[in-house]
């Protein structure tokens, strides 16, 4: 394999990989909208779900399309954001969630 090849052949395995991980975010948050139905989710949650979608699929992008990173950014961003909120939402809120002293 000559020099030239290599930069070529390091380019198509991180698109392909920035690719897939674009698919496996895009089916985490397919999985969670069924979460996101309950009439109980905060908007913002829900707003997340939908705008990080149309962004990925919206051909104007912040960055180039053969450049995915800010696809996968805000796909990231969004999943990490619902899941903290539907967390959130899931556990019952107890006394003992409060801050904690020093001594434990």
């Amino acid at each position: 394999m000559s020099d030239v090849n290599v930069p070529w052949l390091v380019g198509g395995i991180l698109l392909v990989a920035v690719g897939i991980g674009a698919v496996v975010l895009i089916v985490l948050l397919v999985r969670k909208y069924r979460f996101l139905r309950s009439p109980d989710t905060p908007f913002p949650a829900k707003f997340a779900f939908w705008g990080s979608l149309v962004y990925t699929v919206f051909p104007i992008d912040a960055l180039p399309d053969p450049i995915y990173l800010d696809d996968v950014g805000v796909l990231l961003g969004a999943f990490l954001y619902i899941s903290t909120t539907l967390r959130k939402k899931r556990r019952p809120v107890t006394p003992s969630d409060g801050p904690r002293d020093a001594a434990g």
